[in-house]
C-alpha cells in the first residue's frame, strides 16, 4: 500500500492499494490548515488506509479520501 501524490508511479512500481496524498511535499497532511483541521485529514486518510487494508482488491486501484 502506497500514500502518494503521485498514484501513477506507485501503479509502476506494482502497488496495488494506492492512497492519493494530498500533496508531493506533504503526502499525509496539509501545513495551510490550522492544526485542529490537519488532524481531521491525518486521521481521514489514517481511516482511509485501514479500509483499504481490509478490502480485497485484485487490480491495482487509487483511493481517495472523503471528508
Amino acid at each position: 500500500m502506497f500514500v502518494t501524490a503521485l498514484p501513477t508511479i506507485a501503479q509502476m512500481v506494482g502497488a496495488n492499494r494506492i492512497l492519493r496524498g494530498v500533496a508531493i511535499t506533504n503526502p499525509t497532511g496539509d501545513p495551510t490548515l490550522a492544526a485542529d483541521d490537519e488532524r481531521a485529514l491525518r486521521v481521514a486518510l489514517m481511516r482511509r488506509a485501514l479500509e483499504m487494508l481490509a478490502t480485497d482488491v485484485e487490480a491495482r486501484t487509487v483511493w481517495e479520501v472523503t471528508p
